[in-house]
């Protein structure tokens, strides 16, 4: 029973929100992920979303390449309202926001 506990209390849940072309491509505008406590916004861009989004993972993975990159045209993360870094640790009840480039003319 102890062990329960402890496993459930490590587990946090975060909140992912898609945009514009991601959000066609995966099917869904909003969803939750329940992660590990100390798991990177790294993984869960490269591995969770991919993980659980089989059909579109090489697609996903084709969006966001410009963001590993660290191009400026790539893909913009936000969490909780601030720019963020791929290598911070996740935190329960974050909210991800996944954006694409905009253009403009």
């Amino acid at each position: 029973m102890l062990n329960t506990f402890l496993s459930e209390e490590a587990v946090m849940r975060v909140k992912v929100r898609y945009f514009a072309s991601l959000r066609e491509v995966l099917g869904i505008g909003e969803e939750e992920y329940e992660v590990d406590e100390g798991t990177k916004l790294i993984d869960l861009l490269l591995n969770r979303i991919p993980e659980r989004h089989r059909y579109a993972a090489e697609i996903w993975r084709e969006r966001i390449r410009g963001l590993l990159k660290g191009e400026a045209a790539g893909y913009i993360v936000i969490v909780n309202g601030n720019r963020a870094r791929l290598d911070q640790e996740l935190k329960d009840g974050d909210l991800v926001a996944v954006l694409p480039p905009v253009g403009g003319g």
